[in-house]
């Protein structure tokens, strides 16, 4: 895929992320768009192409909230790097993998990122943000995940451009 292509892309999806979701649902709970974007793309793709597309999306997710510039970029390409381990055949030959990254990856993102936060000294609920937000969003990202997923299957297969292997 074009690099001014992917940029298009992820930046449409950080848009929706950041105004539709958000304004869906007056709890604020929605599935993480941009980090099921990634997740799928690294299990289709490989570490590299889904540590890059963390890191664009990231950046525009940063653009487009109001967490500290890099925060989304660094944990989306983390997020990437790491999902990238279960590469290729996942969701067709094991259920049980996808959901374990998934899950893992979401709780990393939301504790990582309100750790942050915190040391930054926003005062962060703990509890709350356990029940309220992590737990929610957790189900609702293993439920959006095969939503998210089949598109981006359908595109990796029509760029033409094969898996990038590491040299």
């Amino acid at each position: 895929m074009s690099p001014y292509a992917t940029i298009a892309l992820l930046g449409m999806i950080a848009v929706v992320q950041s105004t539709l979701l958000t304004r869906a649902d007056a709890s604020s709970l929605h599935p993480q768009l941009m980090l099921l974007v990634v997740i799928s793309w690294s299990l289709l793709r490989g570490s590299r192409e889904g540590a890059l597309w963390g890191f664009v999306g990231g950046i525009a997710l940063d653009l487009l909230s109001g967490v500290p510039l890099g925060l989304n970029a660094a944990l989306l390409t983390l997020a990437g790097y790491g999902a990238g381990w279960g590469e290729a055949k996942v969701f067709r030959t094991n259920l049980a993998l996808p959901v374990f990254i998934i899950s893992a990856i979401t709780i990393g993102y939301v504790v990582i990122q309100s750790l942050v936060l915190q040391a930054l000294g926003h005062p962060i609920p703990w509890i709350d943000l356990i029940v309220r937000l992590l737990a929610p969003t957790l189900v609702l990202n293993l439920l959006a995940s095969p939503l998210v997923y089949r598109p981006l299957r359908w595109l990796s297969q029509h760029t033409g451009q094969e898996k990038l292997q590491w040299k």
